[in-house]
């Protein structure tokens, strides 16, 4: 397996070491990218997604393993420096954590998960992460009612994590169309990292 080792590197290195990779590879060709910081892990994973680049993130010690598949050919012609970009809106260290597909089942509730995934966009400062886990993880489907202003919110620079072993048990992992599909270290150090834990 190829490995793209891009640890002690700032952006946009990470970037064009992984573009590199990205025409080097096979179509269906799995490789790894190491990176160690959050940022660049961040950057490398829109570029990732942008050019529909299967991948996984795991961390261990302070690394950031990317675990990539590439799904099709592509020209990746954006300049990778377009990633290197920080938000300009300031993020909180709150977090934001659904356990269920939205605040309730019904039509209000329904309702009321919208509204309240837009108003995120206006409450200053912005949410650190938003983490989604057990049935929560439906929130971020390409089926989901709420994905674009999941969407949204990630381009701001909210980081969404997805819990990965709920994925797997509901056996939607390819339908997963926004934020990072994470492990149970990264989302507990986001618990215990955060100023505040919100349960909408």
């Amino acid at each position: 397996m190829k490995i793209v080792d891009a640890i002690g590197q700032t952006c946009p290195k990470p970037l064009i070491l992984t573009k590199k990779a990205l025409k080097e590879v096979a179509v269906n060709e799995r490789f790894m990218i190491l990176i160690d910081n959050e940022t660049s892990m961040e950057n490398v994973s829109r570029f990732l997604k942008d050019n529909n680049v299967g991948f996984d993130v795991s961390e261990e010690n302070g690394v950031y393993k990317l675990l990539a598949t590439k799904l099709e050919e592509g020209s990746y012609l954006k300049e990778v420096e377009t990633y290197c970009s920080i938000p300009k809106e300031k993020k909180g260290k709150h977090v934001y954590v659904f356990k269920t597909n939205g605040v309730a089942e019904d039509e209000l509730g329904k309702m009321l998960t919208g509204g309240f995934l837009d108003t995120i966009k206006e409450v200053a400062p912005l949410p650190g992460k938003i983490i989604l886990y057990h049935e929560g993880v439906y929130l971020a489907l390409d089926d989901s009612p709420y994905l674009e202003k999941l969407k949204d919110l990630e381009d701001l620079g909210v980081e969404i994590l997805i819990c990965g072993n709920c994925v797997n048990f509901y056996n939607v992992k390819e339908k997963v169309s926004v934020g990072i599909i994470s492990n149970a270290y990264t989302i507990l150090k986001a618990f215990s990292d955060a100023s505040h834990l919100i349960y909408p």
